[in-house]
C-alpha cells in the first residue's frame, strides 16, 4: 500500500461529513498511486433546464488540468455520451467514461463495450416507437447510442410527465431492456450489470491506485460510492466519496456519501485545495 493506508482506515462509512477543510483528505491524497474521478452535471457543471446548456465552470476545469498534471488519473464517469463529455469538459488528459460505464473514449473516439453493442438496434428501435406514441411538450429524446434518454425538465407537469413516460416504456422492459430512472429523465438501455460503480473498479484496478476520491451528486453516483467502500474494506485501497448536495441530490446520497461539499462552488473550492496539496504546497 502507499503511505499513510493506516491513517485512512479512520475514513468509516458513517453519516457524511461537511467537508470544509482539506485535512481529513490528506492521508487519501498522500497516497500513490492516487486518482480522482468526478461526475459532470451538478457536480462540475450546474444543473441546467436542457442538458446542450450546460457548461463545465471555468475554476472546476482549471483546477481538474492541475490536478492531472500532478496525479495519475484524473477521470470523469458521466451518463452522458463520452464524446459530450469530452466535448464538455474539454481536457485531453483525462480519461472519459460515457453512458454509466456503457461506453469509453479512447484514443480520440468513442467505444461502446462489446456486450452492449448488440442492444443498440432494439434502443434504436425503440426510439422511433417512442417518438411517434409520446406526445409529451417538453419532452427531449437523447440517443446515446446504446442508451436512450428521455429527458422531462422541461414538461409542464412533471409527475404527470413520469408517469406517460414510465407506462410508454413498459414494453420496452419486457422485451429485456433495462429501465433506469434518474433526475427528472428516465434511460432506456442494455440489461447489463454495468454502471458507474463497475466504470470506476475497473479504473482503479487498471490504473493500481491506493488512494481515489469520487465526486458525484445523482444517485446514479451511489454505485460509485459503494464500488470505492467495497474496495476499501477489502483493504485494496484508501479513499473517501464526497456528495454534491444540491435542491435534487436526494438523501440517498448524502447517506452513502463520507462527505459531502455544497454545489458546485462546494467542488470548486474542494479541487482548488487538492491541486494545491498534489502541487506540494500548503493551502
Amino acid at each position: 500500500m502507499g503511505r499513510g493506508h493506516g491513517e485512512c482506515d479512520i475514513l468509516l462509512h458513517v453519516m457524511a461529513v461537511h467537508l470544509d477543510d482539506i485535512g481529513p483528505l490528506k492521508p487519501v491524497l498522500a497516497q500513490h498511486p492516487f486518482g480522482l474521478a468526478t461526475d459532470i452535471d451538478g457536480t462540475i457543471s450546474p444543473i441546467v433546464d436542457a442538458p446542450g446548456s450546460a457548461a463545465v465552470t471555468p475554476l472546476c476545469r482549471r483546477y481538474l488540468r492541475e490536478i492531472a498534471t500532478w496525479v495519475e488519473m484524473v477521470a470523469v464517469i458521466s451518463g452522458r455520451a463520452p464524446e459530450v463529455a469530452h466535448r464538455l469538459v474539454g481536457l485531453e488528459e483525462l480519461v472519459y467514461v460515457g453512458n454509466h460505464g456503457l461506453s469509453w473514449w479512447r484514443q480520440g473516439r468513442e467505444e461502446t463495450l462489446a456486450e452492449a453493442v448488440p442492444y443498440e438496434t432494439m434502443v434504436r428501435e425503440a426510439k422511433q416507437e417512442l417518438a411517434v406514441r409520446l406526445d409529451l411538450p417538453g419532452l427531449l429524446l437523447e440517443d446515446k447510442g446504446p442508451i436512450l434518454a428521455l429527458h422531462y425538465r422541461l414538461c409542464a407537469d412533471h409527475e404527470a410527465a413520469r408517469v406517460v413516460i414510465r407506462d410508454a416504456l413498459a414494453p420496452s422492459r419486457a422485451q429485456g431492456l433495462r429501465v433506469r430512472e434518474g433526475r427528472l429523465v428516465f434511460e432506456l438501455g442494455p440489461p447489463l450489470d454495468i454502471h458507474k460503480g463497475t466504470a470506476l473498479s475497473h479504473l482503479m484496478e487498471t490504473y493500481h491506485l491506493s488512494g481515489i476520491l469520487y465526486l458525484g451528486d445523482d444517485l446514479t453516483d451511489v454505485e460509485a460510492f459503494k464500488a470505492l467502500h467495497h474496495r476499501r474494506e477489502e483493504g485494496k485501497v484508501s479513499g473517501a466519496a464526497v456528495a454534491v448536495a444540491n435542491p435534487e441530490s436526494g438523501p440517498k446520497v448524502m447517506e452513502e456519501a463520507d462527505y459531502w461539499v455544497d454545489g458546485v462552488p462546494g467542488v470548486e473550492w474542494l479541487l482548488g485545495a487538492i491541486a494545491t496539496v498534489v502541487g506540494g504546497k500548503r493551502p
